[in-house]
């Protein structure tokens, strides 16, 4: 999301809560679930990924346990994958507004740059398809004019020549208005896409250089400004996505989009969003009544509600769980 404004629209939900999507009760006081988690930061000079312990009293440089500063401008993404031949990886797009970025694919025990390509339309996420070796990036858009969507928007797809990650070329562009996330399912073999007011399903077919994307019905029309778009880990069978007035579950199964319940589900400009296997939900977003564009100095956890601070002046952008799955 650019800085200059804010994403207004919101999606008018259904109002049926599907099986299974209420969120988890908690009890006030209780240990936090032990796992990591990654987060992503914007306040320039200090762009970076930092990763941290959930059960660290803050999320300051004292209690950093890898951190990764790509010097690309604002980090707009951070994932990491599993490969065969490259071991862990670290999945990263960057860029400052109103249009160009980078993103790039780094060893992670080693923080090796094993591949990087410049993106003109302000890449907001990345993502790569276990097997085939496929990597998608979200592009948003390049300049607007106020007010107005980013023309544009696409999904570009990658492929490598051979096993490789350092062997990956441009292969085609695929037009999504305003394109923020993407995500591979491997059990429903799809690649999820979101972008301003719909989400698409693809097929990721062929192999090497011959990979292209083929969608899968209609798209799933919503009415807001989709933001991201992440797993549920509690839930194969559901994914969390997030706009500018609410967070969202979508049933793979039935394909509806229905709204968390309250608080979660009405929090506005939520800027990611996903759920820990113990069933606590991991975010982060604008704080109410800031000016921000970005994000704030917290990433917020739910139920029970909790926060790590990042520190005076931080603004955080994503966070995201700290291990290999997609699901």
């Amino acid at each position: 999301m650019e800085r200059r404004s804010l994403l207004r629209a919101g999606i008018v939900g259904v109002v049926a809560v599907p099986a299974g999507a209420g969120l988890s009760s908690g009890t006030a006081g209780a240990a936090p679930p032990p796992y990591r988690v990654v987060v992503t930061r914007v306040d320039r000079g200090n762009d970076r990924v930092m990763e941290f312990d959930r059960t660290a009293p803050s999320f300051t440089a004292p209690h950093v346990k890898w951190e990764l500063r790509p010097g690309w401008g604002d980090v707009l993404e951070a994932r990491y994958r599993r490969t065969a031949n490259d071991g862990d990886v670290v999945l990263v797009a960057a860029g400052d507004s109103p249009s160009k970025g980078r993103v790039g694919i780094y060893r992670k025990r080693d923080r090796k740059l094993l591949w990087s390509a410049r993106v003109e339309n302000y890449p907001h996420s990345i993502e790569r398809v276990r097997g085939s070796g496929a990597v998608i990036v979200a592009g948003a858009g390049t300049r607007r004019r106020p007010g107005e969507p980013r023309p544009n928007g696409s999904l570009h797809l990658y492929g490598p020549k051979n096993g490789h990650i350092s062997s990956l070329e441009h292969i085609k562009s695929y037009r999504l208005l305003e394109a923020h996330g993407v995500l591979w399912d491997p059990l429903y073999q799809l690649l999820w896409a979101i972008g301003r007011t719909e989400i698409r399903r693809y097929r990721v077919v062929g192999s090497f250089r011959n990979l292209r994307l083929e969608q899968v019905g209609r798209p799933i029309t919503i009415r807001g400004n989709g933001h991201d778009l992440q797993p549920d880990y509690t839930d194969k069978h559901r994914l969390l996505l997030s706009d500018s007035r609410h967070v969202y579950t979508l049933d793979k199964r039935t394909l509806r989009v229905t709204p968390l319940p309250a608080p979660l589900g009405n929090r506005h400009h939520v800027k990611s969003i996903v759920r820990h296997k113990s069933g606590e939900y991991v975010w982060a977003g604008v704080p109410d009544h800031s000016d921000s564009h970005f994000g704030g100095p917290d990433i917020n956890f739910y139920p029970p509600a909790d926060h790590r601070g990042c520190g005076r002046g931080a603004v955080t952008y994503k966070a995201r769980i700290a291990i290999t799955d997609y699901q």
